[in-house]
């Protein structure tokens, strides 16, 4: 064991070697508090011939409490799989499996999880006879979950139930509850709940695991919620001897229930605690924590410290600010490329961001590429089951044989057409010898089959089809995604939900609706051009199972993790910090966040922002993020655009070659370059002759800069009008 400790730092050692009475070991990133609380727990049992059974170990996952449990085996050399050291959900299910006493349960409980949970809640809602519309499942599960983890019961509730919403909620919050009984049944958060009311009713139950404990131990405190830390206070209520681990500055889950106040008020509910900090880092360069600093030291809601290092220096962070988020894509992917090319591995490099709907541009300039990615806490943008829904429809729109497609959007948005329905369908399409959207048209020789409300819902969905072919010959491929929406309702009815995952949604739709709208913008082709160059980008998008791969991921994902490399993008007001923190005046959990993101990388950290972003369908002009400000005497700034730009051929923007970052412009990097298109907002003018390489030759009839960008619309000889970006348009004018 000596040797063990001799390989601690001074103040690690320290924190392993007080082990009575409460200490708050406040680890910062990179500070080694794995290794410290494993070593704890093994100088506790090798040491001071404490019992295994005798300690309790909190985590928030499963992953950290099997590193903690392998850890502490390598270091005793013995087995230690039946130590309680688990999540906070697992440690309570030991317990009720054990002790459970509670009137109208008995040990043989279920689990429900979050499925099983939306199943209970719908039938409370019809019994209820309330709208789903405004109360779905996921919204009451959401505000019954959030009320559990603040300690609020059914009881409570009713005291401030005053407005109809709330009234109505506690009788769902009730009758759900009265319905987890009668199946014998705890959701998650009534693991924790159930287990305090046991030990708080259960007097001997209580005293078995107080005295049983005699050391506990919780790791990420800072991430606790209310129960949470009621139970804590429960189980150490004799030898008090209670070890929390945390970081006030990583503390990013308010959203999720977690209170800084249990960290930030440990020595208060503790008394007599002692407080180990432990601030050297192992993990970064001196410049990238003097950036992280920069940032955290302008929270007021923390306990002080700053992260020092005897790591080298290091390179200065730097910034590098775009013209506009395509631009943004491409010097990232590009940066990537020369990283891979001087031998740095896929998986030490990370994309950061701060929300999921951020992630398709970048995903893009990687596939064009052939770089291997995978989105980590996400799913590929074009993925995503509300992006897959669109593509269907306007893939069944081009291709009314598309039998897959007709299957997914069939009764998506909901419409009250089941399996068995589209099971008759099929029984149509196969006697017909047809499709199963062109079987819809025999529904009236088909009277026994379906009956009058099926065969309207049916119609409805065909003269939906129908109608939107027609508007796609003469719509733009964004005016008839509009026009899709509207009908179908899908926004309307994910707003109505108002839940975190249905505004995700929305924020994915509306960036779908922009990728749709660059397309156009360069005006390379048709709605079935644009379907075939996604197909085409998807069939090569096989990376996420690849090991060695560029990982994207949202900075809260990416907590607990580090990468040598690290781009943290879209650094704009309202997006990082995000919109709702600069709403509510309360930036303090969003720069805890930006501290989390800057300390995940280890040599080189890149940050990047665009003036202008095309975002939810509109291109606006952008503030950089106030945290930059925060940390421009740390960062080397460079403007990117200044330099030249134009978009590379690819499988999905045809028409166009590579491009790559170079000191002065973006050129291309075929065998057989061809001349780069400098930006010019000037070159054209109304009445200009112009050669476009898809259309031919035109007139240019329209200029117009109103959105920022200059838009050329030009009459091509073909009778084809088209509104086209002048900065990246592949067209010349046409010398007289």
């Amino acid at each position: 064991m000596e040797s063990i400790l001799n390989e601690l730092n001074d103040v690690q050692r320290a924190a392993v070697e007080n082990i009575d009475g409460p200490i708050l070991i406040l680890a910062g990133a990179g500070s080694g508090k794995t290794r410290v609380v494993t070593t704890k727990i093994a100088y506790l049992i090798e040491e001071k011939n404490v019992h295994p059974q005798e300690i309790l170990a909190f985590t928030f996952t499963n992953k950290a409490a099997n590193e903690m449990k392998d850890r502490v085996s390598n270091l005793l050399d013995f087995n230690v799989s039946g130590m309680w050291i688990g999540t906070f959900h697992s440690i309570c299910v030991r317990i009720l499996r054990r002790d459970l006493n509670l009137p109208g349960y008995n040990k043989n409980f279920s689990i429900y999880d979050t499925s099983d949970q939306k199943t209970l809640i719908k039938e409370c809602i019809k019994e209820a006879n309330l709208d789903e519309k405004i109360f779905s499942p996921k919204f009451v599960q959401e505000k019954i979950s959030s009320m559990k983890n603040e300690g609020i019961t059914p009881a409570e509730f009713e005291k401030f139930a005053n407005n109809p919403i709330d009234k109505a909620l506690l009788i769902l919050y009730k009758s759900y509850q009265r319905k987890l009984v009668e199946n014998n049944a705890f959701d998650f958060d009534d693991l924790i709940i159930k287990t305090i009311e046991l030990l708080t009713s259960d007097k001997l139950a209580r005293k078995y695991y107080q005295e049983r404990f005699r050391y506990v131990f919780v790791d990420e405190y800072q991430d606790t919620n209310n129960i949470q830390y009621e139970l804590i206070k429960l189980l150490t209520g004799i030898y008090n001897n209670i070890c929390v681990v945390g970081d006030s500055d990583q503390s990013i889950y308010k959203w999720r229930g977690a209170n800084i106040n249990n960290i930030l008020n440990f020595e208060k509910d503790f008394k007599g605690a002692k407080r180990i900090i432990l601030s050297q880092n192992y993990r970064s360069t001196k410049n990238i924590l003097n950036t992280a600093n920069d940032v955290i030291k302008n929270n007021s809601k923390r306990i002080k410290k700053d992260l020092w290092t005897d790591n080298e220096d290091g390179n200065r962070p730097k910034l590098f600010i775009a013209a506009n988020n395509q631009e943004e894509g491409a010097f990232v992917a590009d940066e990537i490329e020369k990283l891979l090319n001087e031998n740095c591995k896929a998986d030490e490099i990370a994309i950061l961001y701060r929300s999921n709907s951020l992630s398709r541009s970048f995903e893009e300039e990687l596939m064009k590429r052939k770089i291997p990615y995978k989105v980590i806490g996400g799913i590929k943008f074009y993925d995503r089951a509300e992006i897959k829904d669109l593509m269907a429809y306007l893939k069944l729109i081009v291709n009314t044989d598309d039998d897959v497609s007709f299957r997914r959007i069939i009764n998506s948005p909901k419409r009250g057409i089941g399996d068995v329905t589209v099971e008759k369908i099929s029984q149509v399409a196969k006697e017909k010898q047809v499709s199963l959207f062109k079987a819809l048209t025999y529904l009236e020789q088909f009277d026994k089959l379906f009956n009058a409300n099926a065969k309207k819902k049916l119609e409805d969905f065909k003269n939906l089809i129908n109608n939107l072919q027609v508007k796609a010959d003469s719509m733009s491929i964004t005016d008839l995604l509009d026009f899709l929406l509207d009908r179908i309702e899908y926004i309307k009815i994910l707003e109505e939900q108002n839940t975190v995952e249905a505004r995700t949604k929305i924020e994915n739709i509306e960036e779908f609706r922009s990728s749709i709208e660059d397309f156009e913008k360069r005006g390379e082709g048709d709605l079935h051009e644009y379907l075939t160059g996604v197909a085409l980008l998807s069939d090569n998008d096989k990376t996420e199972d690849t090991e060695n791969s560029v990982s994207l991921i949202t900075v809260h994902s990416a907590k607990g993790l580090e990468f040598e490399k690290v781009f943290l993008v879209a650094l704009e007001q309202g997006i990082f910090p995000s919109a709702y923190a600069i709403e509510d005046d309360d930036l303090e959990e969003e720069r805890r966040l930006m501290y989390v993101a800057i300390t995940r990388a280890k040599k080189d950290l890149y940050l990047t922002c665009a003036k202008s972003r095309n975002r939810f369908g509109k291109n606006e002009y952008q503030l950089r993020s106030t945290f930059l400000d925060e940390i421009q005497g740390s960062i080397d700034q460079e403007d990117l655009s200044r330099k030249t730009f134009v978009p590379r051929e690819s499988k999905l923007f045809t028409g166009f070659d590579s491009y790559s970052y170079t000191d002065t412009k973006y050129t291309s990097k075929k065998e057989t370059e061809r001349e780069s298109i400098p930006i010019n907002t000037n070159k054209y003018k109304v009445g200009d002759y112009v050669n476009h390489k898809k259309w031919g030759q035109g007139r240019v009839e329209k200029l117009d800069q109103s959105t920022g960008d200059q838009l050329v619309t030009v009459l091509f000889d073909n009778g084809q009008k088209k509104t086209l970006l002048a900065d990246l348009a592949p067209m010349e004018v046409i010398d007289d």
